[in-house]
């Protein structure tokens, strides 16, 4: 177990034997209560987070929130069927066939795909996905809870930094559409990594350095984008740190150099081939995914937004349009009580050095989100921030800026975490007369009727509008019962509606039969024409019968764009020139989409009459032996 005393930094004055006597008791009772408090903590977390996507329930196989989660579940379902069927996980034509795509470019979580493999191989991809959606929530805050009680001695104080950080803005707003993002365990843990691994007095840097190293491997595999910009924001803060404590910065570079080279040989030797595949791998764009990335709006740190219950309607409507209505994306709120309270705790508690630095650190993480140039209101003014200069650096150009409120969301947690345990120790002690608590001293009722009426308020803020809207998944049963079995593993499927990013349910159908088949389109960031980063799929010959399709599938515009055709001789016998070409042996005619009758009429002029009607779907089995026969006068 490690010595309390050697963890728990702070900047008070005071000896150091005392000091250290002091957290080392603390340590001893904190022990004695170990069990209970912690299982207590977890078991709190895990009880709100039901209430997240309520009435679905963790593991859940039949209910989903419609977005990229339905992407996640084909995600989910790759990882392990790749793995157990030889296939390379990080790029594949299982979907956008021929033309294939690099999931080491899309957030594909092949780490989160793996430790749901069981539920995902027994009962279904969509449970897994549910499961994990319930877990990134307690996981992030209990992350943070155990972070924190090394730097606090109160584990109510830990309790609420673990929730502030765990159930924060930006993880509440990613968890509606982007598990990746807001599983979040990990940062808090390679940051405790970082500071151990370098701290002047650790005995321990090599043990900590190779920590370090398997928790950035791991967290790339759940998002390369939380890895890199963990470790960007962790540069920052030790840039911080060595202004601040500049005497200390030799000590540090001489105990931890061992163990940072050990993380180091750790992340290369792991990731040097997914990143190889990143840069240079098959079926792959080039160039940012999301060019011109997303910025926060300077107004967002106190603005509330949809996402919040209690906010004020007229406000949270002004919040909610904030980056251009992108509300997925919008979670760098703060609010006015949380930012009242953090400057009362950086007054009341400045002697604590790391409180300082947590206050420096907030404040720095507010400012990068911003971007490159500030915005205000939606509008972007001419005024340069410090990202003009870090959007430089590698891989900066895929960062989508808005996210760094992850690390404001951490550093505002320890500082309050701090600040808490602060004010409650003065409280139990007033026997000390440093000046800086004095008048807290003097009048500890009014201190602890404001701080608690702030505290409230801020609860109040930043309490989620939960429950999530979820609905009943749709997936026809012809894809989880045995008829699926009829299409020939590994074959060319053509499903209606046609898979895209505005058709997502067709690939999470995929998902649940088991990756049975390859798709023809799909949705993911895959190379365009130009070979530059796209939302939709290849642009496949003969293109009028992807426009039929995909029109009659969405009622909305043709990808590609161009006039519709109509259904007719010429367009089946392109039909039949699309399937030949592009191998397709089955095709499927599905009720959903916009208008499935047209699509399945045009199916039927090229084809005859499905193979196989199980009630939703029609089947056309072996198309490649019969495109060319029948009676349809199809020029040669």
């Amino acid at each position: 177990m490690i010595r309390t005393e050697s963890v728990v930094p702070d900047g008070n004055a005071g000896g150091a034997a005392g000091v250290g006597a002091k957290h080392s008791n603390s340590h001893r009772r904190r022990t004695s209560g170990l069990p209970w408090r912690v299982l207590t903590a977890v078991l709190i977390y895990a009880a709100i987070a039901l209430i997240a996507n309520w009435p679905t329930w963790p593991g859940d196989p039949n209910r989903i929130r419609a977005g990229d989660l339905e992407q996640m579940v084909w995600f989910l379902a790759w990882t392990p069927y790749a793995i157990l069927h030889h296939h390379n996980v990080l790029y594949t034509t299982w979907i956008n066939y021929p033309r294939g795509i690099n999931l080491a470019q899309n957030t594909s979580s092949p780490l989160l795909g793996i430790l749901s493999a069981p539920l995902t191989l027994l009962v279904s991809p969509i449970a897994s996905l549910n499961l994990l959606l319930w877990l990134a929530f307690p996981l992030s805050a209990s992350s943070m809870f155990f972070v924190l009680r090394r730097w606090v001695r109160w584990d109510l104080a830990a309790f609420v930094g673990g929730a502030l950080y765990g159930f924060s803005p930006y993880v509440v707003t990613q968890g509606f559409d982007h598990l990746n993002l807001a599983f979040v365990p990990l940062p808090p843990l390679i940051l405790l990594a970082i500071y151990e691994t370098l701290r002047p007095d650790s005995n321990s840097a090599g043990r900590w350095g190779i920590a370090l190293g398997l928790l950035v491997v791991a967290q790339f595999f759940i998002s390369p984008e939380i890895a890199a910009t963990t470790v960007l924001v962790a540069g920052v803060a030790l840039v911080v740190l060595a202004v601040a404590r500049p005497h200390l910065m030799l000590p540090s570079i001489h105990r931890g150099l061992p163990g940072l080279v050990l993380s180091v040989a750790i992340v290369g030797i792991c990731l040097a081939y997914p990143i190889s595949v990143m840069l240079a791998g098959p079926y792959r764009f080039h160039g940012p995914a999301y060019p011109g990335g997303v910025s926060a709006d300077l107004l967002g740190t106190l603005a509330p937004t949809a996402m919040q219950r209690f906010a004020p309607g007229g406000l949270s409507m002004q919040g909610s349009r904030l980056l251009f209505g992108n509300i997925s994306e919008n979670g760098s709120y703060l609010g006015l009580p949380l930012l009242a309270l953090l400057v009362v705790v950086l007054v009341r508690c400045r002697r604590r050095s790391w409180i300082r630095f947590a206050a420096s650190m907030v404040a720095i993480t507010v400012i990068l989100s911003l971007g490159s140039h500030l915005i205000v209101a939606n509008h972007r003014t001419p005024i340069p921030l410090p990202w003009d200069l870090l959007q430089h650096l590698p891989f900066a150009d895929d960062v989508i800026v808005v996210r760094l409120s992850l690390y404001t969301a951490l550093f505002a947690s320890l500082m309050i975490a701090l600040g808490i345990d602060e004010l409650h120790t003065r409280w139990k002690d007033r026997s000390r007369s440093i000046g800086a608590v004095t008048q807290f001293q003097r009048h500890p009722l009014a201190w602890g009727w404001a701080l608690g009426v702030l505290a409230v308020a801020s609860v109040l803020s930043l309490v989620p509008s939960w429950p999530f809207p979820t609905a009943p998944a749709e997936v026809p049963s012809y894809f989880s019962g045995l008829a699926v079995d009829r299409i020939p593993p590994g074959s060319v499927a053509l499903i209606s509606p046609y898979p895209s990013v505005a058709e997502l349910q067709p690939q999470m159908w995929q998902a649940v039969a088991g990756m049975r088949f390859r798709i023809i389109g799909g949705y993911g960031l895959v190379a365009d024409a130009a070979g530059t980063s796209s939302n939709f799929p290849a642009v496949l010959q003969p293109e009028d019968v992807q426009r039929f399709l995909w029109n009659n599938a969405t009622g909305g515009t043709p990808y590609p764009l161009g006039t519709v055709p109509q259904n007719s001789t010429r367009l089946a016998c392109q039909l039949r020139v699309f399937l030949k070409t592009h191998h397709v042996d089955t095709v499927i005619s599905t009720t959903s989409g916009a208008e499935p009758q047209r699509i399945r009429a045009l199916f039927e002029r090229a084809l005859g009459q499905p193979s196989g009607n199980h009630g939703a779907v029609n089947v056309w089995y072996g198309v490649q032996n019969d495109v060319w026969r029948g009676s349809l006068p199809c020029p040669s």
